[in-house]
């Protein structure tokens, strides 16, 4: 696939680059800093701002897939401000398949979180991810692409798991305590995400192996 990557020098992003790089794909990393990515085989590298339309639109052509790993900045709307102008740029661009980073409690995944995790998210990270989740409200529902939200759980650095569940959250019941996974195995999990274009308009929960619940048949209605 030729992948496009936002936020491609955060966590996420340069795990991301590295694993689609190492899988033969070819990507483009649209950052605000080239200067920080390093250069390899495979890679383009843009430098352009988030909220120039046009010039992401430039970088998106041609691409299978455009993942946006790009992260936020508390109290400042940042989410708000950039997910109009980022998806516009992907529409303007012609690309269908878009993939939107998120995390485990923006919005009503919360509700399938624990007393624990809920607590967090009310408090050390409320500001952040109540601007997720307005961004998100206000802009996929009319989104007119091919688009998926990964929500991955609580992250760290750290060696890859052997493996990660990836699940559409309307089969999760719960995510019990608060599971942790390392940067590689959410990376892992956005490729396999962006390549199945049958997640249309899924909303995708990536946790550990043991972190998640399964809804009951009446209740995933």
């Amino acid at each position: 696939m030729n992948i496009v990557v936002v936020g491609a020098t955060g966590n996420i992003g340069t795990e991301l680059v590295q694993q689609a790089l190492q899988q033969g794909h070819s990507v483009t990393a649209y950052v605000r800093r080239p200067e920080a990515v390093t250069a390899r085989a495979g890679l383009t590298t843009v430098g352009g701002a988030l909220d120039d339309v046009a010039a992401m639109a430039r970088a998106f052509a041609g691409a299978d897939a455009v993942i946006s790993c790009v992260g936020g900045k508390p109290d400042t709307g940042f989410m708000q401000q950039t997910l109009p102008t980022i998806t516009a740029a992907v529409k303007q661009a012609g690309v269908d398949r878009f993939v939107l980073v998120s995390a485990f409690g923006v919005g009503d995944t919360k509700d399938k979180a624990s007393g624990f995790a809920r607590l967090i998210y009310a408090t050390a990270v409320k500001s952040l991810f109540t601007d997720k989740a307005l961004a998100e409200d206000a802009v996929l529902p009319r989104l007119e692409l091919n688009w998926t939200v990964a929500y991955p759980v609580n992250l760290k650095n750290g060696p890859r798991l052997a493996s990660a569940t990836v699940k559409p959250m309307a089969q999760v019941a719960s995510v019990p305590g608060l599971p942790t996974l390392p940067f590689a195995n959410v990376a892992e999990a956005l490729l396999q995400i962006a390549a199945d274009e049958h997640l249309a308009k899924q909303r995708m929960l990536i946790t550990t192996p043991n972190g998640w619940r399964p809804a009951t048949a009446s209740s995933a209605r």
